[in-house]
């Protein structure tokens, strides 16, 4: 349950319903920067650890990205190819001949922020951290082909690796780099007992000064950063907001200078906003809805396939997302360079999915208004968060769309730790779920056969033996190029099976503060180049309480 809680709750190509393409919209510097200023940031939630491997979400993740370093920066350029990485902390590296050893030259004048210097030895314990049973961390199977991680000296460090594949380096920065002489004494065993904002020794660009649970957290510049002269600003406070309408109005009225997700029914009251931008950029993520194959009256393809066909997503997109979300077409992103650009969207045909039924054996033999076979009616519990009133509205939609075929849907709304529970052990019929994307695309966790007893993200218990045969083929090949046919065909099959409903590819939307320059707001990652941001001269002064 650990991991289902991490994992659930991570310029797209215009193929699917006819949205022009958008590039990221980004607040550009009308003049050099200058040092100094705050910048206030809405969440939803409060961070969960300060110690970034006990983690379970990804705005956790994403904020102590701010206060542990990186070996090195994803770029955004995953649309054309598999993303490429800049330096970090790592300023250097070099492959060895067979490409099963790298070598890492870290940046010598980086320091935490009690003014240790970072070395080697901090990323010598951050692997073991990384793959410690005791620390148990959701992502460690990124490390399952790295055999071991040597210091050669404080500034040189030495990965080598079972195989040659794809994603060495990205499975190598997964994960933060954390203090060594700082952590070392607390046993991998005691992490998960221990209060870790007590032990906070910032390396990255910010580090830890206050933090009131569900109000605020502050982080101030760390002295100690390896980029000389960033950050600019001085301060990022994180503001704790449970609330998506309270979110707008404090950034309305200028108590917030970020808010990542604007919902699509307040986006006019920001684009109106003579001091906020609207930020509209494609985000990484995609809806759907998840059927429990396992269920006997969803087992047959044909009948997932009709489900999706007597789902007008047009609508889906225009009544729930106010125009600002794609048609989905299979398990990969349009956006990504391992989309199969052959596939289509499920086309929207009520009578078409109608016969699906007919041949599946549903027909509606007592006139009741639903199919039924076997004496069984066509009934499917709905399942959606209680606390997310966008997939509330999703699942009264598909409720009066399938009505129109003889199917009865019956929404329910649980809260989330709920759903959660019902997912992990398949006690759903259909769901209404989001997976935000890695740019690693590894298509194996949710769509291969699970194992009896095993944790896996295939909630709806997806099986096609052609497509377990391929992603085990899929994970031996060394080169992209070799992947990409595979990956085809994977997503060939899974679009055939339709074991979801692939709804829509989500756009984001982001309101951010005229005051805010030189931020490129993206989806890498929320606060991609937050060492560049810097406010107008007139701005840079503490935030308006």
């Amino acid at each position: 349950m650990k991991q289902l809680a991490s994992v659930v709750g991570l310029v797209l190509l215009s193929l699917a319903c006819g949205i022009p393409e958008r590039p990221p919209t980004t607040a550009v510097d009308d003049g050099s920067p200058v040092r100094g200023g705050t910048v206030v940031i809405g969440l939803l939630s409060d961070i969960q650890s300060w110690n970034p491997y006990l983690a379970e979400d990804s705005a956790t993740d994403n904020l102590l990205a701010l206060v542990y370093p990186s070996l090195a920066i994803e770029q955004t350029d995953y649309r054309l190819h598999p993303p490429s990485f800049a330096p970090a902390l790592a300023r250097s590296w070099s492959w060895s001949e067979d490409h099963m050893q790298l070598t890492l030259e870290l940046d010598p004048d980086a320091r935490w922020s009690d003014g240790v210097p970072i070395t080697s030895r901090d990323v010598v314990f951050t692997w073991h951290a990384q793959t410690s049973p005791g620390v148990d961390w959701i992502f460690s199977s990124a490390k399952d082909y790295i055999d071991s991680v040597e210091a050669l000296d404080e500034h040189r460090v030495k990965v080598t690796y079972t195989r040659r594949y794809p994603y060495q380096l990205m499975d190598l920065n997964d994960g933060v780099i954390v203090p060594a002489h700082a952590w070392e004494n607390i046993p991998f065993d005691e992490w998960a007992a221990t209060d870790w904002s007590l032990h906070v020794v910032a390396g990255g660009s910010f580090g830890l000064t206050k933090h009131i649970r569900q109000q605020e957290i502050v982080l101030e510049r760390n002295p100690g950063y390896f980029r000389a002269g960033r950050p600019y600003l001085d301060r990022v406070v994180f503001r704790i907001v449970p609330s998506d309408q309270s979110l707008v109005t404090q950034l309305q009225t200028g108590g917030l200078d970020l808010v990542r997700s604007i919902p699509p029914s307040d986006v006019e009251r920001v684009r109106n906003h003579k001091d906020l931008e609207l930020v509209i950029y494609d985000d990484r993520a995609y809806s759907h809805i998840c059927w429990n194959t396992s269920r006997p009256k969803l087992a047959d393809p044909r009948v997932r396939t009709a489900l999706t066909m007597a789902i007008n997503r047009e609508t889906v997109v225009d009544a729930a997302y106010g125009g600002h979300a794609r048609i989905g077409i299979g398990p990969v992103l349009s956006s990504f360079w391992a989309f199969n650009h052959e596939l289509e969207p499920v086309p929207f045909d009520p009578v078409a999915a109608t016969k699906l039924l007919t041949d599946a054996g549903w027909t509606d033999t007592d006139g009741d208004g639903v199919v039924d076979k076997d004496g069984k009616a066509l009934i499917i519990e709905l399942l959606a968060p209680a606390e997310n009133l966008l997939r509330q509205d999703i699942a009264i939609l598909v409720q009066a769309e399938l009505k129109r075929i003889g199917v009865r849907v019956e929404p329910r709304f649980v809260e989330w730790g709920t759903m959660m529970a019902a997912m992990g052990d398949g006690a759903f019929d259909g769901l209404v779920n989001k997976w935000e994307e890695p740019t690693r695309v590894d298509l194996k966790e949710i769509w291969y056969s699970p194992a009896e007893g095993e944790f896996s993200l295939n909630f709806g218990s997806y099986s096609n033996p052609e497509v377990d045969r391929l992603l085990d083929e899929v994970a031996d090949l060394a080169d992209f190029s070799d992947q990409k046919p595979v990956l085809d065909r994977i997503q060939e099959l899974i679009a055939a099976d339709q074991p979801y409903t692939f709804l829509v590819e989500n756009i984001r939307l982001a309101g951010v503060s005229a005051r805010i320059r030189g931020a490129e707001i993206n989806a890498a990652t929320p606060f991609f180049n937050i060492d560049e941001w810097h406010l107008k001269t007139e701005s840079n002064q503490e935030h308006p309480e």
